[in-house]
């Protein structure tokens, strides 16, 4: 079941399918309120003009910006 699933992913609609799933976790994550990530991650917090700006903000950061990537990728070779 494994396979099959991981199968799925490797050919354009599943990779489609987890960029879009990329840039809405990493929307949550950056829109989020800071707090501790996985419990290793320190909740540091610096105020970026009206935003707070933590861990999770920077993480979600990085999750947005790689799924915009596997999305543009996605989307070419439709």
């Amino acid at each position: 079941m494994f396979d099959k699933m991981c199968y799925y992913f490797s050919g354009q609609t599943g990779q489609c399918l987890v960029g879009a799933l990329g840039v809405v976790g990493g929307l949550h994550l950056l829109l989020s309120a800071a707090q501790p990530v996985l419990g290793f991650l320190p909740s540091f917090s610096m105020s970026v003009g009206s935003m707070t700006v933590g861990a999770q903000q920077l993480l979600g950061l990085g999750l947005l910006i790689s799924s915009v990537c596997v999305l543009g990728s996605c989307r070419r070779t439709m």
